[in-house]
């Protein structure tokens, strides 16, 4: 195999694979590196099963106590297989709201990456089965479609959700977030529709690609000295194995998550020099690496039902081989949901926008509690897992060692701003009077969390909170975009700061993460960053000829 690429990708998860596809297509020769496995068992195709994949198939992060949850330590695990996050998540396509965008461009200092910027991207990646206006993309190598199967529960939830008067949405991605219904989702026939399985599928047996599993990625190098350093390529290991070094001819993008992404960066020297001094990694440039981490989260409301209703024992004896059976058989049946069906978007203040989320589960959910925090649950119900869309507390990641093989040091600071804990006990307030609607009042046997807490009473319910408070697995901002390199890691075309050659790509990125989840999002900035690499210079000078070239190009494609 040749040691030299034009470019080199570090990380294969929802954005690194889509630059893969794009560099690919362009005629490029790209070494693609994962440092999990390939994404080749049964498990990552069936939608139900994404319990199982999750837990087997992901970085176990954890973060460090946290001071405003009562000391809790919280499980913030992501994907660690081909694929990434798209393999191993939820399925459910989320974009967030335009002012998401816009709030980037107008808040952030972040020109060239409002709403109109990004739509482009998004339609370009998407293949929706049943949209087709001016929001949604109908060519793209990622299949968004809705799903097969529809459990009663969640169209219980989705009608007491109508019943507080929110209206019925088949898009939760068009002109406006607001409202309830079933989510779209990247499934097709029945199976998960990752990255993995759209765009590196696409690219298979081509030459120009070389794609690395169990790869670590040990630091980028870099040449040069003081201020003039650049990229020139990565040092990795194989399974543990020897260093191995690969050059660049072109560029170095680092495309490794949240915490991946800042890890790699201070391996190499790139970041807050105190920091680095302290674990023994020679400071090269000084910036904000591993700065403004947050991340979404959210507590689940859940209460049993009257009747033995909800998939709890679905996946046991008789039952669980049943629905394999059908499964195998016909792409049919519970094995083709993707469990969290529905939801909805909920202006809690009247402002105008969305600043609540909800996921509906047709069981009694507690799959993302800190490990052995509670019991499992023993009985059928109905949960909401329910959280605010935009937290105000600021993070930190850091490096434990400078050992590429340690995990990251998480210092969420969740609830750290006193705004969050106000915002997310009226996130709790909003699903508690979800409960109260009659379709789901007449199923419900009762609400046990929170357990006989009444609606208007504050501190039991800000108490509830910090108990239960748990993350979305939605995490960013490490590698802040921006304009200036005091307050953000790379600029508006991502690359970092001071270091030619080499860019981060990923939700890292975002200076806020927007309203909802965020594999979309996360393959958007990767479509986004591609662009930006065969295309430059669209944001320093004007990015509005680019955007229309995307949208002439995508009318030609639907029309041929």
């Amino acid at each position: 195999m040749s040691d030299q690429f034009d470019y080199i990708i570090a990380g294969a998860g929802s954005a690194g694979c889509a630059i893969a596809y794009r560099l690919v297509k362009a005629g490029n020769s790209v070494l693609l590196l994962e440092a999990g496995e390939k994404d080749d068992s049964l498990f990552h195709k069936i939608p139900a099963t994404v319990v199982k994949v999750f837990q087997q198939k992901s970085w176990p992060y954890m973060t460090l106590p946290q001071e405003h949850c009562n000391n809790r330590e919280m499980l913030i695990a992501q994907g660690k297989v081909l694929g990434g996050g798209s393999s191993v998540n939820g399925m459910i396509y989320i974009r967030g709201q335009h002012q998401d965008y816009d709030d980037w461009q107008n808040n952030w200092g972040c020109d060239g990456w409002g709403y109109q910027d990004v739509l482009p991207y998004f339609r370009r990646a998407e293949a929706n089965e049943s949209l087709g206006d001016e929001f949604h993309g109908e060519t793209g190598p990622v299949h968004i479609g809705e799903n097969r199967y529809r459990h009663p529960l969640t169209q219980a939830c989705i009608r007491a959700c109508e019943q507080m008067g929110l209206p019925y949405t088949n898009d939760f991605n068009g002109a406006t977030q607001e409202g309830t219904g079933f989510y779209q989702t990247n499934i097709k026939n029945g199976e998960r529709q990752s990255t993995s399985q759209t765009y590196l599928k696409q690219l298979a047996g081509n030459p120009k690609l070389t794609v690395m599993t169990h790869a670590l990625v040990h630091k980028v190098n870099l040449e040069g000295s003081g201020k003039q350093q650049k990229a020139t390529g990565v040092t990795y290991s194989i399974k543990g194995g020897a260093a191995v070094t690969a050059k660049a001819n072109k560029e170095v993008i680092v495309s490794a998550g949240a915490f991946g992404s800042p890890k790699i960066l201070l391996l190499s020297g790139i970041g807050p020099a105190e920091h680095l001094a302290k674990v023994g990694v020679e400071a090269k440039v000084e910036l904000p690496v591993g700065k403004n981490f947050h991340d979404h989260q959210h507590m689940s409301i859940n209460a049993t039902t009257k009747e033995n209703i909800s998939i709890y024992q679905e996946d046991k004896g008789a039952s669980a081989i049943k629905h394999m059976l059908q499964y195998l058989w016909t792409r049919s049946g519970l094995m083709t949901s993707n469990i969290l069906e529905g939801g909805a978007f909920i202006d809690s203040e009247g402002v105008g926008r969305p600043d609540v989320q909800f996921h509906f589960l047709p069981l009694l959910d507690n799959f993302d509690n800190t490990p052995g925090e509670k019991p499992e649950a023993e009985a059928h119900g109905v949960s909401i897992k329910v959280g605010h869309l935009r937290s105000k507390s600021r993070g930190e990641v850091r490096l434990k060692s400078n050992n590429p093989a340690d995990l990251m040091e998480i210092d969420a600071r969740i609830l750290s701003h006193p705004d969050d804990l106000k915002n997310q006990v009226r996130a709790v307030q909003t699903a508690l009077k979800a409960f109260e609607q009659p379709a789901l009042k007449r199923i419900v046997k009762r609400v046990i969390e929170p357990d006989n807490i009444a609606i208007d009473d504050i501190p039991a319910l800000e108490a509830f909170v910090r108990q239960n408070i748990k993350t979305v697995y939605h995490p960013g901002g490490t590698c802040k975009l921006g304009k200036d390199s005091k307050d953000s890691v790379v600029d508006l075309e991502l690359r970092v700061h001071g270091v030619p050659n080499l860019r981060v790509i990923d939700m890292s990125i975002c200076p806020q993460v927007p309203s909802g989840n965020t594999n979309a999002v996360a393959i958007m900035i990767g479509e986004r960053g591609a662009d930006l690499i065969l295309n430059p210079g669209q944001i320093t000078s004007s990015s509005a000829s680019n955007v229309t070239a995307i949208v002439t190009e995508q009318k030609e494609a639907t029309h041929a």
